[in-house]
């Protein structure tokens, strides 16, 4: 099977549906098999079994469809694979801009997280609106003073 112009699914399928079809005559399954590979390899068939050449022309018109479809959908992988390629022929073609460093003092960056309550954990205002209505907060807090 190895090179074949289908899938492994549809040749374990195929595989499958001969050996059920001439589960009687292993000689027959053989040989219908060998034409089966011959067939996907794209070599002429030809056999003296009569039981074979009678499966194998049962899915001939099969493998012919399947052949088309896989065909084609190599077909569509390659371009795929192609307009891959030169979006990153394109993408390496450009210079990258450096990055741009902007550099924050220590006091913006406090005046930043005093505004965000970025410390307490709440926005800049907030924390003693918040402790002061938790009943819980103001039963254990002490008042220093």
């Amino acid at each position: 099977m190895n090179g074949l112009s289908v899938s492994r699914k549809v040749y374990a399928d195929i595989s499958a549906r001969v050996s059920v079809a001439l589960s009687a005559s292993g000689e027959s399954r053989t040989e219908a098999m060998r034409m089966v590979d011959s067939y996907l390899a794209g070599q002429e068939v030809s056999s003296d079994d009569a039981l074979a050449m009678l499966a194998f022309n049962m899915i001939r018109d099969e493998l012919d469809r399947v052949m088309a479809r896989s065909r084609r959908a190599r077909e569509r992988a390659a371009g795929r694979r192609r307009a891959v390629a030169e979006a990153a022929a394109e993408v390496s073609d450009e210079q990258p801009e450096a990055p741009v460093e902007i550099h924050v003092s220590r006091r913006e960056r406090r005046a930043r997280e005093r505004k965000m309550g970025k410390k307490c954990g709440a926005p800049a205002g907030q924390s003693d609106v918040l402790h002061a209505t938790v009943p819980w907060f103001r039963r254990n807090v002490k008042k220093v003073g």
